[in-house]
């Protein structure tokens, strides 16, 4: 054995109870054995004393941004398609330094808090690189965290075509009208991006189809994308019906929603996540339990940006894996997955009064581990604490607030915790924070550089063009307009 974690009480959402007083032998990246039996650790073997401590699987954001990890506290109080603008609608853009100390920054939240496993839906402001994936990749190579990596693009932003239509008298070059990549450039960078990183770091880190969603990308980078993914066997991940005006825009280009189009032309499938999923009727949400895809439920950004209530109940009902994340930092605005259960958990009780349907705390607690694991590709390998499972693992102080006295051990852990209970954190076996401690960089110094870099970048970010003050106020007119058009389904 190389890890004995003694006499500790574990909590799995495949489990109805938990299980007290246990001993946890792990052995490489796996764990070999659980027991209530007393385990006497061999000579090289490292102990963990688990007396007073809960351990649970590590918990997964399942769609994130990591350069919005700079950009956290920036906005508020605007809708989605005016906040993309203040993202994408000057010609900033990160160096690859920046680059991987967002994702550093965003890495040391999440192990710190408990949350061992992310999707980074990673964007930059202009073309995809090679280099620009190294830097990311590398940073969560380094801090130690498992990640999927899905590169996003735009090579045919419908939406933004359709205010230039109605505004013909704006100039061109706006964000989103001259895409920085055609599709074949794009399929060409994803190629060597799967080469190179894909189940690198002994499985850790994994590569993902990332086309930013169908109102934004051409069939042609789409499909393309797909078939890259199958080869490789890897993940597809992209955003899909998050606000009324996609849905209402996506039917009027495609002529049937997007998850229709989608699956026409044979993108959504087991290996497919999508992310938000607000703005779909019944039809679509049978498309995508049909198929098999995984929604992933971005609770807090969703409020924050007033995109609506996704209709997660019917989901559910309907057969529809759901996952959690955070989202970008932009929009949430940090990396904290115990307040994303909770928010998950409450703000769907005002969606029906009938209760019996309301999401229960080991539902939740499953939707942030075993579901967030379908994304990554790994069920039955993630997400749970048994036998043969991944060794990412969490310990939790119970002599904490949030646990104190105990009553349900899984609703404490979605609404009472909030992360601050977590002590130790464990990534493919390897102990990457012990009490409380990150052991795989030097927190204080990448923190330190990433407030003096971006202090000095703020002062280069340029102002908002009159063309692009223009341009946004064509897009909240263009939105207005939309908003006000009856839809077949309410999410508001």
């Amino acid at each position: 054995m190389d890890i004995l974690i003694r006499h500790v009480n574990v909590l799995s959402p495949d489990r109805d109870k938990m299980l007290e007083n246990a001993n946890v032998v792990i052995e490489g990246p796996r764990i070999a054995r659980i027991t209530t039996e007393e385990v006497s650790p061999e000579p090289k073997s490292r102990c963990l004393e688990g007396r007073g401590r809960l351990l649970i699987p590590g918990l997964i954001s399942a769609h994130t941004h990591s350069p919005e990890n700079f950009l956290k506290g920036r906005i508020e109080a605007v809708p989605l398609e005016l906040w993309l603008f203040d993202l994408f609608g000057s010609s900033f853009a990160f160096s690859e330094r920046e680059i991987y100390l967002a994702a550093m920054v965003g890495a040391i939240e999440m192990l710190k808090t408990g949350t061992t496993g992310v999707v980074d839906h990673f964007w930059v402001n202009g073309a995809m690189t090679v280099e620009a994936l190294d830097a990311v990749m590398g940073a969560y190579r380094d801090s130690g965290i498992r990640a999927g990596v899905a590169p996003l693009v735009e090579d045919d932003h419908k939406i933004n075509e359709m205010v230039l239509r109605q505004n013909p008298e704006l100039a061109g070059g706006i964000y989103g009208t001259s895409p920085p990549m055609s599709a074949e450039e794009y399929l060409a960078v994803l190629e060597a991006f799967f080469q190179k990183w894909h189940r690198a770091e002994e499985g850790r880190l994994q590569c993902l189809a990332g086309p930013s969603g169908p109102q934004w990308c051409s069939e042609k980078l789409m499909t393309g994308a797909m078939e890259i993914a199958r080869r490789y066997d890897g993940g597809y991940h992209m955003h899909a019906e998050e606000t009324k005006v996609q849905a209402v825009s996506c039917r009027q280009f495609y002529g049937q929603s997007a998850v229709a189009h989608l699956a026409e032309i044979g993108v959504l499938t087991e290996r497919t996540s999508l992310a938000h999923c607000v703005w779909v009727d019944d039809q679509d949400i049978d498309r995508i339990a049909e198929a098999g895809a995984t929604v992933v439920h971005n609770a807090v950004c969703n409020l924050k940006l007033g995109s609506g209530f996704a209709p997660v109940l019917e989901m559910v009902r309907r057969g529809v894996h759901v996952a959690l994340a955070c989202d970008g930092a932009a929009s949430n605005d940090n990396q904290v997955m115990f307040g994303v259960m909770k928010t998950a958990g409450l703000m769907h009780t005002v969606r029906t009064p009938d209760h019996h349907r309301w999401l229960r705390a080991r539902q939740i607690f499953g939707m942030a581990t075993v579901e967030g694991a379908r994304v990554l590709r790994l069920s039955g390998h993630l997400g749970v604490v048994q036998p043969g499972a991944l060794a990412d693992l969490v310990l939790l102080d119970m002599n904490t607030p949030a646990f104190t006295p105990l009553n349900d051990p899984f609703q404490h852990l979605v609404y009472a915790e909030t992360g601050s209970s977590v002590r130790t954190v464990l990534v493919n076996g390897r102990i990457v924070v012990e009490e409380g401690r990150l052991l795989t960089v030097d927190e204080e110094a990448i923190l330190a550089e990433a407030r003096e870099v971006w202090k000095r970048r703020q002062q280069d970010l340029p102002p908002l063009s009159p063309e692009g003050r223009a341009f946004l106020q064509a897009q909240e007119r263009f939105q207005q307009q939309v908003l006000a058009r009856p839809f077949a389904v309410e999410r508001y």
